[in-house]
């Protein structure tokens, strides 16, 4: 937030912490609708996420995914569909909108109505913590951790959206071809949740030979874990942008990814990019990346090039452009 605000002391970012009297859904949205764009009356505003407030149109707005309006089961009950119609409402008036990538921007148009005229493409980049490691440190950080000699990785949350199965279907013949083991970690199914999925209840007892099973990773674990993987894999059925698969280029590992939304705009041409209901084609490629040390190698260089193109001081260039526009 610092870097956006740099030369720009004139601008409000809606930071989401409004006062502690301001409570449940009804003080967010009076937080959102009403208090912090007074607060930010006479200055550019910036709501950097969802929020778009219905009575200050000349505020920039940040949409970094439509997930809520493109998978219905994401906004149940009474209570989210008549705030995302609130959204929906806002979307249409605000003059000026950030997307992360141009899957966002054409779903603006595509469900909500936006002119795709007033949304301005910003990616989002990588923090530097994401870089390749030598094998001892590999070794040292699988050690630490925990982890197989060689692995491929899911690491994600578990809901609806994210597609474990179609990895968990796909795996028994990765370890049948090239013995890999499967390592899933992130946080836990929410109990009686819409969206969090138990994707392990009807496994096979075979898979007690290839899947290991991780809770929340630590934020300061997950460089570790990137680097000592043999490859990513990635099935999401919807992304606004796709940090994680970027975070995995960065670190040096190969990735596999879903062709849907804004993933083929962050993996590029540095990994295959897979129909997200075709275990038979996630099986062949990630077998092809974990038996092929010159495939891995290549696909690991080109994630490294594609990774250096997205970074933070890129980004806070072209949200600057943005006020710059949005100020005239």
């Amino acid at each position: 937030m610092q870097a956006l605000r740099a030369g720009y002391p004139d601008i409000v970012i809606n930071e989401h912490t409004p006062p502690r009297i301001l409570s449940g859904h009804a003080g967010k949205v009076a937080w959102e609708q009403a208090l912090w764009p007074w607060r930010a009356r006479g200055a550019l505003g910036h709501a950097p996420y969802l929020a778009p407030p219905l009575l200050a149109p000349g505020t920039v707005v940040t949409v970094h995914d439509l997930i809520p309006l493109a998978m219905p089961a994401y906004r149940a009950g009474r209570g989210q569909a008549l705030y995302f119609w609130l959204v929906r409402a806002g979307l249409r008036r605000a003059r000026t909108l950030i997307a992360d990538s141009e899957s966002t921007r054409n779903d603006l148009a595509r469900l909500a109505g936006v002119s795709s005229g007033r949304v301005h493409v910003v990616p989002l980049g990588v923090d530097e913590r994401f870089r390749p490691a030598d094998a001892a440190t590999r070794s040292h950080a699988r050690q630490r951790l925990g982890l197989p000699e060689r692995f491929g990785l899911f690491l994600s949350t578990r809901d609806l959206r994210k597609n474990l199965g179609v990895v968990l279907a796909a795996w028994p013949e990765v370890w049948r071809t090239c013995r890999l083991p499967l390592v899933v970690a992130g946080r836990s199914p929410r109990q009686a949740s819409r969206v969090y999925v138990d994707w392990f209840a009807d496994l096979d007892p075979s898979a007690d030979d290839w899947l290991h099973v991780y809770g929340p990773v630590d934020e300061r674990d997950k460089p570790d874990l990137y680097r000592a993987a043999d490859v990513f894999v990635f099935p999401s059925r919807y992304e606004g942008f796709g940090l994680d698969p970027l975070e995995a280029m960065a670190s040096g590992v190969p990735v596999i990814a879903a062709r849907a939304t804004s993933l083929p705009e962050v993996v590029g041409d540095a990994g295959p990019l897979l129909p997200p209901d075709e275990p038979a084609a996630w099986s062949d490629a990630i077998a092809a990346m974990a038996c092929d040390s010159a495939a891995a190698t290549e696909m690991r260089e080109r994630g490294l090039a594609r990774a250096a193109t997205f970074t933070w001081a890129r980004t806070a260039e072209r949200t600057h452009a943005v006020y710059r526009q949005a100020s005239i």
